[in-house]
């Protein structure tokens, strides 16, 4: 997180994800980051996910990497604008996205896209 953020050190790190020197430095003790500071590191720097977890793959994304779905509809969603409060949400919602429950995941993204469709007909 220090490079990818081009950060100087625990305490700049701390301050960008809202959160004590101290806590981040339990964190990093037990080795257990809490996964909406991942998200918001993450949005904020717009590193990917899978990088700051594994290490592996491409550190940063680019527009090039956007799904079918971001592509058809126009636009990328910009994740450093959200709350933490709202990055949590997207991560529990990916989560289920990506389970193994297939009947939960489609439940979920039916009801977004109802959602997304009433949205629009409202004029948001």
């Amino acid at each position: 997180m220090l490079d990818a953020g081009r950060l100087q050190n625990s305490s700049q790190l701390a301050r960008v994800l809202g959160i004590t020197p101290q806590a981040l430095s339990n964190y990093k003790k037990r080795a257990d980051i809490p996964t909406s500071l991942l998200f918001k590191f993450a949005a904020i720097y717009d590193v990917s996910i899978d990088w700051l977890i594994s290490g592996e793959g491409n550190a940063f994304k680019c527009l090039e990497e956007t799904t079918p779905y971001e592509v058809e509809r126009g636009r990328v969603m910009d994740l450093a604008g959200l709350e933490p409060e709202e990055i949590i949400y997207v991560g529990k919602l990916l989560k289920i996205l990506r389970s193994a429950d297939k009947h939960l995941a489609l439940a979920v993204k039916t009801s977004i896209d109802a959602f997304l469709s009433a949205a629009e007909q409202d004029g948001y």
